[in-house]
C-alpha cells in the first residue's frame, strides 16, 4: 500500500469513528487539543497523523488503540 493511500484509508477511519459516535469536527479537535484544520487534514489523508496525536485523538473518541488498529489494518487493503 502507498502512503497516500494508507494516510487516506486511515484518516477515513477515523472520521467513521467519530461520525459514528456524533461527534463533529470541531468537537474532536477540541477534546484531542488539536487544531481543527489538523482534524481536517487528517481525516482527508492530506496530512501524517504523529503517533503523539493519533493517541489523543483516540482518547478522544475512546477508543481501544489496539483494537482499533487490529480492525484497520484487517479492513484496509494491500
Amino acid at each position: 500500500m502507498q502512503k497516500d493511500d494508507f494516510l487516506k484509508e486511515l484518516g477515513f477511519a477515523i472520521k467513521m469513528k467519530r461520525m459514528r459516535q456524533k461527534i463533529s469536527q470541531e468537537k474532536l479537535a477540541e477534546l484531542a487539543d488539536c487544531s481543527l484544520s489538523y482534524i481536517g487534514f487528517v481525516e482527508r489523508g492530506e496530512k501524517s497523523i504523529s503517533l503523539y496525536n493519533f493517541l489523543k485523538v483516540a482518547a478522544a473518541l475512546d477508543l481501544e488503540v489496539g483494537d482499533f488498529l487490529k480492525e484497520f489494518l484487517l479492513n484496509s487493503s494491500s
